[in-house]
């Protein structure tokens, strides 16, 4: 089945590698630093001859970071891929650091036409401009209702800043939960309010 990966791209000038081994909820096993979270796990779920397409979420700034950041996961992508020889295509999405509903709408149209039928998605929501994971999450709702793909996995790193502004203390969690939590909440039918939250404590327990 062909994977489909999206990743938001930061904008800012100096972006730090982190090892994620071991951490959060994702108990990575990968243990060497990455820049990009999603990597940590490509590098433990890709195989050799997978079709892999690597849809790049750019938003634009005047200091073209987000085009220097976007080649630093490319080519640590790659090296990581020179084991494994899957195959791997990028595709970059530019857009405005505009916040309009226009934009949102550009932004949601531009990524559901890079996804094909009957794919697996993978997507990266670390960085990038804080509408753009509810963006993504309205283009995974689409994929898998319409176009029959499997969302796999949803990858949040967390880092905490020090006094200096240095990161550290890295996790990795998986957040593919919140994507199912928002499916439920959308399609949910109660008589009342307390059935619906009985419907969420049900499946907070699962």
């Amino acid at each position: 089945m062909k994977k489909i990966v999206f990743c938001d791209i930061p904008m800012k000038k100096k972006l730090d590698s982190m090892n994620y081994y071991g951490t959060g909820n994702v108990n990575s096993s990968y243990n060497k630093p990455v820049i990009y979270p999603i990597n940590a796990i490509l590098a433990e779920n890709l195989k050799k001859n997978d079709d892999v397409k690597i849809v790049l979420l750019r938003t634009l700034d005047k200091a073209g970071n987000s085009g220097i950041n976007s080649g630093l996961f490319i080519q640590e992508l790659d090296e990581i891929n020179a084991g494994i020889g899957a195959k791997i295509s990028y595709e970059t999405l530019d857009s405005d650091f505009i916040e309009t509903k226009n934009n949102h709408e550009t932004r949601l149209k531009a990524m559901l036409d890079k996804i094909d039928e009957n794919c697996q998605i993978y997507a990266d929501i670390t960085f990038g401009p804080k509408p753009l994971p509810m963006i993504l999450m309205c283009v995974l709702s689409f994929a898998e209702k319409f176009l029959n793909c499997d969302v796999k996995t949803v990858i949040y790193g967390k880092v905490n800043f020090d006094d200096n502004n240095k990161a550290g203390s890295p996790e990795l969690y998986d957040v593919t939960s919140l994507y199912y939590l928002n499916n439920l909440t959308n399609s949910m039918v109660a008589s009342d309010g307390n059935e619906a939250r009985n419907n969420l404590d049900e499946f907070f327990s699962l």
